[in-house]
């Protein structure tokens, strides 16, 4: 086990006696994904909130709150990668929801870029159209590093099924 699982088996508790059970386990696991994705869509809402409800302060909360959130989706798509499973290649990408939270990412970060702008950079919105010509190419190009990983994976994955059936094994068991 790599430092990173032992780590967050340490953090979840995992080897408690609860998840012997099997149905505790995966009701416990159900609920666990509700939480975490309540807890993302409540921070995406308030994060969208926050820079034009609370001004200045508002804006410097909802970057702090998306950080977290990120960290915190980053530690679990780490350890789900790490115990095998790419959620990357396992599911489908172009659904209304992810549309939804990426639209509420960027009003949250359009809202906290103007917020933070007008307070210390006296009004003057040139630097925002700067960092927009910057940052337009940037997002492009990882936007088009993404896609391209996403197929990579769902090939390795198609593969690693592939070559998992030709030996015999069921990889949905």
């Amino acid at each position: 086990m790599s430092a990173f699982v032992t780590a967050a088996r340490f953090v979840g508790d995992l080897d408690d006696e609860f998840y012997a059970d099997e149905l505790q386990r995966d009701i416990w696991n159900e609920a666990s994904a509700v939480g975490f994705q309540s807890l993302l869509w409540i921070g995406l809402i308030g994060g969208a909130v926050l820079p034009y409800a609370a001004g200045v302060t508002g804006a410097w909360m909802a970057l702090g709150l998306f950080f977290v959130l990120i960290s915190v989706s980053f530690v679990v798509l780490g350890y789900a990668r790490e115990r095998g499973i790419d959620m990357y290649a396992s599911q489908k990408l172009r659904r209304s929801r992810i549309a939804f939270a990426g639209l509420l990412f960027f009003l949250a970060g359009a809202g906290a870029a103007l917020r933070l702008l007008a307070h210390y950079g006296g009004g003057n919105l040139q630097s925002l159209w700067i960092g927009a010509a910057i940052g337009a190419p940037v997002g492009l190009a990882a936007g088009v590093v993404g896609i391209k990983n996403r197929r990579r994976r769902v090939q390795e994955a198609e593969r690693a099924a592939e070559k998992a059936e030709l030996l015999g094994f069921d990889p949905n068991k």
